[in-house]
């Protein structure tokens, strides 16, 4: 851990997994894959702080790496597929450089050089599957969450990211029972869906912190995007906060049934509003009544 709080962690399940290697004789393999790894998970930093953001924490996990960051995702989605890109697209040029320089004859053809190619395109390929929490998933998150809002493209991401290793994991099941697979498949679909599941367990908390810091982000910009959406009078204001969305200053026009408009109101007086325990379950058009 450094002086402002980042903390590098190596899972102890990868260290586990590093005494095992060495014991097979396959030291080499594994500080191939651990160097890149963590290379991998660094120009994940350098990626997020080119815009602004800082990573908090980088684990080193036997299947590959997580760094932890806080804003992108709430603030600007296009940020978070900045930086969640960055790593894998790292990967494969690096992969292509390598295989140009032998080419070219730059560089020796050696077996070391081959292994850093391979893992290289294997790091890259396998972080851009759209399953939680891979960068392919962080990706398809911050679609989601570009067209459908914090809550909906959020949740949605983590289902599919389920969906993804527990179809996975069948898959290598079957596999592996006709000897066509290896046991580590099975392990990262294991990894892949436990780790969405926690995604999803704790996006109630990073709803309300979402929620609660989009006015004190807003009170530093001087100019931003307005998101104009119209509105039933009958949606409970607990619903609406679903379609608030991020990097846009949010407005909602009221309608009734003829399609008038009886009134707007502005995703802060939502928010102030839905932590208000009295006014959480109202129908929106009480709020302006």
């Amino acid at each position: 851990m450094s002086e402002r709080g980042f903390i590098f962690k190596v899972n102890p399940l990868f260290l586990l997994i590093m005494l095992i290697f060495t014991i097979s004789g396959l030291l080499k393999t594994i500080l191939i894959a651990f160097s890149l790894v963590t290379l991998h998970e660094f120009i994940h930093l350098l990626a997020a702080r080119s815009k602004g953001y800082k990573i908090y924490k980088i684990e080193i996990f036997p299947f590959g790496g997580m760094a932890e960051y806080r804003g992108l995702l709430e603030s600007e989605p296009e940020h978070e597929i900045f930086v969640a890109a960055a790593g894998p697209l790292f990967n494969l040029f690096f992969a292509v450089f390598l295989i140009l320089m032998q080419n070219y004859s730059i560089i020796p053809e050696l077996e070391i050089m081959e292994l850093i190619i391979k893992y290289n395109i294997y790091l890259g390929i396998f972080n851009f599957i759209p399953a939680l929490p891979l960068d392919g998933g962080r990706i398809l998150r911050a679609v989601l969450v570009m067209r459908n809002g914090f809550i909906y493209g959020s949740l949605k991401a983590a289902k599919i990211a389920r969906i993804i290793s527990f179809m996975a994991a069948i898959i290598v099941f079957g596999a592996l029972f006709f000897n066509k697979a290896n046991i580590w498949f099975l392990l990262i679909a294991f990894f892949v869906y436990s780790a969405a599941l926690k995604e999803e367990k704790k996006f109630i908390y990073t709803l309300i912190n979402y929620l609660s810091s989009r006015k004190e982000k807003f009170m530093n910009i001087d100019i931003r995007p307005v998101s104009n959406q119209v509105v039933k009078g009958n949606i409970y204001l607990k619903d609406l906060i679903t379609y608030i969305v991020p990097g846009k200053f949010n407005i909602f026009h009221i309608i009734n049934e003829n399609l008038e408009i009886e009134g707007s109101i502005n995703e802060f007086q939502i928010i102030d509003n839905f932590f208000s325990i009295k006014k959480s379950d109202k129908q929106i058009i009480e709020l302006i009544e």
